[in-house]
């Protein structure tokens, strides 16, 4: 019987701890980091559809794509959903990569700023 007392004020401080802790953890940083099932901008890309927009159109800039108006298009699509993304979870440790991506993307392309 004494065991299990034991055992039994084991689990319930793990239990507290572990309650504890994610609270913490959520309060904290974790409400910062934009859910990957969460959707932005007009076309409704989630975070992992905005890198791989990003990745494509960077590949096809590269390889030599003539028809900079739909990378163009593209880009803009993704700086839509990057602001709405920036808007909702502003301190996202994620955005400085994916908005450096963006810019190189935006230099290969010629991307005109002034259509944003």
């Amino acid at each position: 019987m004494q065991c299990f007392r034991v055992t039994k004020l084991a689990a319930l401080a793990l239990m507290t701890f572990v309650t504890c802790f994610a609270s913490v953890a959520h309060a904290g940083g974790m409400r910062d980091l934009a859910p990957a099932d969460e959707y932005f901008g007009r076309l409704r890309m989630s975070v992992l559809g905005i890198r791989n927009e990003l990745v494509t159109l960077e590949r096809r800039a590269e390889s030599g794509e003539a028809n900079l108006a739909a990378l163009n298009g593209k880009l803009a699509m993704v700086d839509d959903a990057m602001r709405d993304w920036r808007a909702h979870y502003p301190r996202d440790t994620w955005l400085p990569r994916y908005e450096a991506q963006r810019a190189h993307v935006a230099e290969l392309i010629g991307y005109d700023v002034m259509r944003r």
